[in-house]
């Protein structure tokens, strides 16, 4: 869903004739998900416990991880 929404931000940013329209979604968005991810996987952690850290080392945030990439 993010990732999609990012994807969506920057077209709008390059495709928008009025760059301050354009950016003003992609720096909004930008502000937002820093403030809300660190919230939203807390919660997941405290609900779901270690399935939940497993799923986090299995997966990136936004992409899919790459298989051949160590896990962290």
């Amino acid at each position: 869903m993010y990732a999609s929404i990012w994807l969506w931000d920057v077209a709008q940013a390059m495709l928008l004739q009025n760059w301050l329209a354009g950016c003003s979604a992609l720096l909004a968005f930008t502000v937002l998900y820093f403030l809300r991810t660190p919230r939203e996987e807390q919660l997941m952690c405290e609900s779901f416990g270690e399935e939940y850290h497993e799923y986090m080392r299995q997966t990136g945030r936004l992409f899919p991880r790459l298989k051949g990439r160590k896990e962290i």
